[in-house]
């Protein structure tokens, strides 16, 4: 092909004539010598000068071959086809089998821009994502970008941005019938486009006048199929796609040369005719053809006889075989036919690779024997070319028979031989067969990867490998041995069972789990409590257990959508396990000991489980001591299941002996809101704690926020590993089993004196089993028993006084300062009274002063006097960590001790130590525990009693009363009071505290045994007598599992019964005390005839009812007659508040546009917590109230997002806002939830919207200001100052900057720091101090502070400026009435003197 210059194309008829170019006589020898002779030439003759014209270089030009890389340049415009499409890029097929990419950035200025937008509104997935645009086969025009060479070749960038494609041509050049590629700017509704979509329009019209062309188009596919270009103004303005009529002049070997519109130059590659065989085209025909695209040297364009439909559907894949016979031979190679009729092509290079090797005749002639025309071959077809309509194919053997041939070849998990290609830093190249591969450096090798690692392979090794995942057309192999030997592959989630066992990679871990990836897309997740061993260990952490890039060979627990739930368990384990169920009742034997937990072996099956050492007793401090009295074959009975999910099962004994064989676990569809549920604390976080409930049908740790933890402004609580704790229920999911808890004190402990002895007579009956076992195992510290008489020698003295001991058996002994008298020395014997032991420690606690020693009974029986237990006096005489040792001081008590427990419940943290403040106190007696009398301080007994007296009152008031006052309840405002069960609710409604009782279960019905003393008389009979009154003798009780009990463990007191408290008893209905308490808070309670309740009820019933005199039933119709007129007042008063719904409906019938009135009506449903009744009261609200009344609308809004945000679920609450930010307006609702969630302290779900509404109203100040005043309110500073920082970067206009700036300041005095208020006015003034309001409003905010010197020596700075004589007369009034308020006469009057001096300076000048 000849390369001419510009200059060399005619246009006229100029001749362009050669010239000769006359050389010099020049000397060629450039050393010294004699020059060689120089034969003379003939004078050649004179030629002739040819004329250049049009024809001479049409005729010239040998143009062949289409386009190729090496002819491609930067700013070419070609026709090019869509090949294949991602989420950010197009690759396209240009002529000559080129590609290029088109990045997402470059489809379209309109695109692009919805990119943006989609981008800065923090949006999820794009509704119109490249492939909902483009398609496979679609045409487009492209203009190149770059050109660049890369290791794997070239890589050519273009766009199809209509503004880059027709950037080369002028407005004026669109002519009619011209096709052009433009954006589609139609409206987002339309379902005809896409907004920023290019496609194809033919210029129906052009009207220019001036600089402005105005053209009217189309896009409809008939008037493109029809449209002719048939005249331009210059070849730059020819666009690829447009339509031509071709004049054929010239049909050469490899195509067609010919001119279109008289001028130019066109040609037809053989590719890209209609057929291999084309017999139309002859010389002079006429033939329409399409523009693909004008090369740059040349002027050439080139053509194409297919049309712009679409690619028709392929009857072949890639990769396929088939037998096709040899139609024709091009320049470049081979045309055959399939048995379709469809065309494939094989490349004179490919042709060659089919000869023999050793063939030494000419290439053509070889390929001319071996595949002469009509002759058939199998061929495997390679790709399709969309732009030449044809297959491309191989037809050589080793091709065609390879069965590797692409990644459609494989499947996942299969084993193959790879060879290594090349080695990266990323990881390594292997081939196999005719694919391409990768292995990324988590699969090179089993051990943690290293750059060594890639040491031992090398360019050319084969090597086994997995294919580990196909994504598209990329593979993906792993060569971890682990994997590769391994023949159990999961493949695809549904081959998966329960209990099966597949290899895997760990790719993560976390100190909760460790993430575990398969083949595919599939991966597990390994909690950690699946793992082996360490269920009890809190201490283990999986990220230091486990590394990533570790094979591991887990078992499946289960699928979980599409992830699986895995265990290290092993499966014979894990079916024995599955046989133990929640709340069952074992007797274990001890098989191992350990620090923190007892192995046990049940004696019901082969199971081993484990028993955490805070499950061994009810009281915490005792744990690792009863832990010390098993060893190993030791039985331990009343053992009960807790968790059996983890491995091995944990069984507790504290809650065994709380729950007895009739009290059973409740399960989790008999939860109630209300209930109280014990757990035991796992572990903690950032948000709270997680405890484990006991829970018949549940095992998964719940998480308990802090607010539901504490008070604000408590100190955290310090736990410990399976620490018991009681919860209430505040709300309940039962579809999705999600529980909201709390463990406040205030919530769960409900001022039962019952509840504190069953809670602390716990704590006694394992002092006594600890006592009694030491005993007969020879435990030193057990060898004596509280009161008796002891000898003592004095082995040290304390620094601030007591002294330690040293007991007859060699025990440690330790006197306390005030048990100690002050004349002992060391080495003195003494005799003493034994107190008690500390267990924990190893010493006994002994009293030595002699005048306390003999206050204390060498007898501790506990039998003491009936009429004592009311209420008598206590001393003091030990102070523990857990109790108080006391001693009765009457006479009548036989110098009993009494303990005295200093913590209420469980969750009591704090303690009841301040009611001991004294030495001596008033307590009740409480209880007995064995010989051990159980005592409370007598104020903190009435205390207990009056709090449990009112909040029974309330309970009855809440049932009987179905009527809400207004005012119970202001969702508006975001507040709930009197009966609505809100997070702060310490009161339930009766009837939603109702336990569930199955039918099919046994009611137990518990009898109640009566307190007599040893020695009672006749008048002390009376007084047991006069109790019945007012106690009943057969009290049905309901335990927190929702099962009625039966109480039949009773301890003596004497020879008489004494009730032994649990702590299931102090859930509902007072429990009788001891004889004689009743008396003591009812001293005017008489003698009464031992009469029951139901006798009475009974009595009454079958009572006469007495024949109404005439008076009375005038009195009666008189008092309903006022009663009628009572409730007509009520109506007709329209001030009153409603107490129905009826009145609420009968109220809006006159008023429906009442926003106040509708939300009272929801707070009233929402009182008596019918929380779907106040839903569909607001959606009426929205449906009456008139539609240009927003405000009122807004309002209801407001209260439905409250209603959501406290009861209802974070999806129905996101539900909710979404729609009412579509109904109102969306900065204002945005602010109003943020407002709600931060006063609920949600400040996850807070920041969430703040980040929302920060890039919708960036250009908003009011919003700036708004979600920093909540962020200053929630003392969140820090990102209140980052407020700040972004709405001075977002908003550019400086005078609301300054504003903004202002309103920070003030914030800052008001919510935060006031020094850093002061700071940024001080910065602001600094830079500009003609601000008068700058001035003044800093003043303002220094006196609300009180800091009036600080703001008198501002007023003095500002009255010192160079300001406008304006200014400066407004800041002097503001210092005058400074002084004056705040002042005193002098400095009220050194101001005026300041004034007149600057008056007359402003005189002078």
């Amino acid at each position: 092909m000849v390369f001419l210059e510009e200059e060399n194309f005619p246009r006229g008829g100029r001749k362009v004539v050669n010239q000769t170019l006359k050389r010099g006589k020049q000397d060629d020898n450039l050393f010294f010598g004699k020059s060689p002779k120089v034969k003379k030439n003939k004078k050649a003759k004179p030629t002739e000068e040819v004329a250049l014209t049009d024809e001479t270089f049409h005729n010239s030009l040998k143009i062949h071959g289409t386009l190729s890389y090496k002819k491609l340049q930067d700013g070419m415009v070609i026709l090019a086809c869509i090949r294949h499409i991602t989420d950010f890029s197009i690759e396209v097929e240009l002529p000559g089998l080129t590609f290029g990419r088109v990045s997402v950035t470059n489809i379209s200025d309109a695109f692009t821009k919805y990119l943006n937008k989609k981008l800065e509104n923090n949006s999820g997935e794009n509704e119109v994502g490249l492939k909902n645009i483009f398609k496979t086969g679609q045409f487009v025009i492209v203009k190149v970008l770059s050109i660049e060479n890369t290791d794997k070749g070239k890589r050519v960038k273009c766009t199809m941005n209509p503004r880059d494609v027709n950037s080369e041509r002028f407005h004026d050049s669109f002519k009619k019938t011209h096709v052009n590629m433009g954006m589609c700017r139609v409206n987002s509704r339309s379902w005809l486009r896409t907004i920023g979509q290019p496609l194809f329009c033919i210029v129906h019209k052009s009207e220019t006048m001036n600089s402005v062309t105005t053209l009217r188009v189309s896009s409809k596919g008939q008037h493109l199929k029809i449209a002719i270009m048939d005249n331009i103004d210059a070849l730059h303005n020819v666009i690829p796609g447009m339509q031509v009529e071709l004049v054929i002049e010239k049909v050469l070997p490899a195509g067609i040369q010919g001119k279109f519109i008289n001028d130019y130059f066109g040609y037809v590659d053989e590719s890209h005719l209609h057929s291999v065989k084309s017999k139309d085209c002859k010389e002079g025909k006429v033939i329409k053809a399409v523009v693909l695209y004008v090369e740059p040297a040349t002027k050439v364009t080139h053509l194409t006889l297919h049309d712009l439909g679409d690619v028709p559907d392929l009857s072949h894949n890639i990769g396929d075989t088939a037998s096709a016979e040899v139609v024709i031979k091009g320049q470049k190679g081979l045309y055959l036919k399939l048995p379709t009729k469809e065309i494939c092509f094989v490349s004179t290079r490919r042709l060659v690779d089919a000869l023999s090797k050793n063939s030494n005749v000419d290439i053509s002639n070889s390929i001319k024997t071996k595949f002469p025309v009509g002759s058939k071959h199998t061929c495997r077809i390679l790709d399709y070319s969309s732009m030449s309509r044809v297959y491309i194919c191989a037809v050589d053997q080793s091709t065609v028979k390879e069965k590797l041939f692409s990644s459609q070849d494989v499947k996942i998990g299969q084993l193959l031989t790879v060879v290594i290609d090349s080695i990266k830093s990323e990881g390594i190249i292997v081939t196999a067969g005719h694919i391409r591969g990768f292995v990324p450096n988590l699969h090179i090798s089993n051990v943690t990867y290293s750059e060594n690692l890639k040491k031992k392979f090398r360019e050319g090794q084969k090597t086994n490998a997995r294919v580990l995942n196909v994504l598209d057309d990329n593979i993906l192999f792993t060569l971890k041995s682990g994997l590769v030997e391994s023949e159990n592959c999961l493949t695809a989630i549904d081959q998966v069972k329960r209990g099966d066992q597949y290899a895997g990679v760990v790719v993560q871990t976390k100190p909760s789990g460790v993430l575990v990836a398969y083949y595919g897309e599939i991966k597990g997740w390994l909690p950690k409590k699946n793992l082996v061993g360490i269920d009890n260990d809190r201490d283990f952490d999986p990220e230091q257990y486990f590394y990533r890039g570790q094979v591991i060979n887990p078992w499946v627990l289960g699928v979980r959508g599409d992830n699986l739930v895995l265990t290290m368990k092993e499966l014979s384990k894990l079916k024995r396990q599955e046989q133990i169920k929640i709340g069952q009742r074992f007797t274990g034997v001890v098989s191992k000991i350990h620090k923190d937990k007892v192995d046990v072996k049940l004696l019901e099956g082969k199971v081993v489980a484990t028993i955490p050492v805070n499950h061994l007793s009810c009281v915490q401090s005792l744990c690792p001591v009863i832990l010390k009295t098993y060893k190993a074959g030791n039985k331990i009975s009343d053992l009960i299941c807790i968790n059996n999910k983890s491995q091995p099962p944990i069984l507790s004994r504290r809650e065994g002996l709380i729950f007895n064989k009739k009290n059973r676990i409740m399960k989790f569809s008999n939860v109630k809101q209300g209930t109280l549920l014990r757990c035991s604390y796992i572990s903690n976080c950032k948000a709270g704690i997680y405890v484990l409930p006991l829970l018949a049908d549940y095992s998964e740790n719940i998480l308990i926020k802090t607010k539901d933890v504490i008070n604000k402004g408590q100190t955290f609580p310090q736990f410990t590993y399976h620490q018991s704790i009681v919860a209430r229920v505040l709300k309940i999911n039962q579809e999705s089993k999600e529980l909201r808890l709390t463990i406040k004190f205030s919530e769960v402990f409900d001022n039962n004196v019952e509840t504190v002895t069953s809670f602390f007579s716990h704590y006694l009956t394992d002092i006594k089993y600890l006592r009694k076992f030491g005993y007969k195992n020879g435990w030193g510290l057990c060898q004596y028993q509280p009161g008796e008489r002891v000898t003592c020698k004095i082995e040290q003295l304390g620094d601030e006084g007591g002294c330690l001991v040293t007991l007859p058996n060699d025990v440690k002994g330790l006197v306390a300062p005030r048990l100690c008298p002050g004349y002992v020395k060391p080495g003195q014997t003494i005799e003493g009274v034994f107190l008690s032991q500390d267990f924990n420690d190893d010493y006994v606690e002994v009293c030595l002063k002699q005048d306390i020693c003999q206050k204390i009974n060498k007898q501790q029986d506990g039998v003491i006097d009936a009429s004592s237990l009311a209420s008598c006096t206590a001393e003091t005489i030990l102070v523990k960590n857990d109790s108080i040792l006391g001693v009765l001081k009457q006479e009548s008590c036989r110098r009993q001790l009494v303990y005295i427990p200093l913590y209420l419940h469980e969750n009591d943290i704090n303690g009841s130590l301040s009611y001991y403040d004294k030495d001596k106190f008033r307590i009740c007696i409480c209880g007995k525990v064995g010989e051990y009398l159980i005592g409370m301080s007598k104020k903190l007994f009435l205390t207990l009693d009056k709090k449990k007296a009112n909040s029974k009152k309330k309970k009855v008031l809440k049932t009987a009363n179905k009527n809400v006052d207004e005012g119970n309840t202001n969702i508006g405002n975001g507040a709930t009071n009197g009966t609505s069960q809100s997070d702060e609710c310490d009161d339930f409604p009766v009837q939603n505290t109702e336990l569930d009782v199955d039918e099919s279960e046994e009611e137990y019905e518990e009898e109640i045994t009566h307190i007599s003393c040893e020695e009672t008389s006749q008048n002390e009979s009376e007084v047991s007598g006069s109790e019945s009154d007012t106690e009943e003798p057969h009290i049905k009780t309901v335990s927190t599992n929702g099962t009625k009990r039966k109480a039949n463990d009773n301890i003596t007191f004497g020879d008489e019964t004494v009730k032994k408290f649990a702590t299931n008893d102090s859930i509902t209905g007072p429990l009788p005390i001891l004889p004689g308490v009743s008396k003591f808070f009812n001293p005017n309670v008489g003698v009464k005839d031992d009469l029951s309740s139901d006798e009475e009820e009974e009595s009454v019933s079958v009572k006469k009812k007495k024949k109404m005199t005439p008076a009375e039933r005038a009195e009666l119709a008189r008092q309903e007659e006022e009663r009628i007129s009572r409730i007509e007042k009520e109506l007709a008063d329209s001030t009153s508040s409603p107490k129905s719904a009826e009145q609420f409906d009968r109220l809006l019938l006159a008023n429906p546009n009442s926003s106040e009135l509708w939300t009272k009506y929801m707070s009233f449903h929402i009182a008596v917590v019918e929380f779907d009744k106040a839903r569909s009261v607001a959606k009426r609200a929205l449906e009456s109230i008139n539609l240009t009344l927003t405000e009122e609308r807004f309002n209801i809004w407001v209260a439905l997002l409250n209603l959501e945000n406290m009861f209802g679920t974070k999806d129905s609450f996101e539900k909710t806002f979404e729609e009412a930010v579509r109904c109102n307006d969306s900065l204002q609702t945005y602010l109003k939830a943020i407002q709600i969630l931060a006063d609920a302290n949600k400040f996850t779900e807070m920041e969430e919207k703040i980040k929302k509404v920060r890039s919708k109203h960036k250009q908003e100040p009011a919003m700036w200001l708004e979600v920093a005043k909540i962020l200053y309110s929630n003392n969140k500073l820090k990102e209140a100052r980052n407020m700040k920082e972004a709405a001075l970067k977002s908003i550019q206009d400086r005078k609301t900057q300054l504003n903004l700036i202002v309103r920070f300041a003030i914030l800052e005095f008001k919510y935060g720091e006031e020094e850093q208020g002061a700071a940024i006015f001080e910065t602001i003034l600094s830079s500009d101090p003609r601000k008068v309001t700058v001035w003044t409003t800093y003043v303002d905010q220094l006196v609300n502070k009180d800091r009036i010197d600080q703001a008198r020596r501002v007023l003095e700075r500002s009255v010192c400026q160079r300001l406008p004589v304006k200014s400066m007369k407004s800041l002097f009034l503001k210092f005058r009435m400074f002084e004056e308020k705040h002042g005193t006469p002098e400095s009220v009057e050194m101001v005026k003197e300041k004034a007149k001096e600057y008056v007359v300076r402003v005189a002078e000048k």
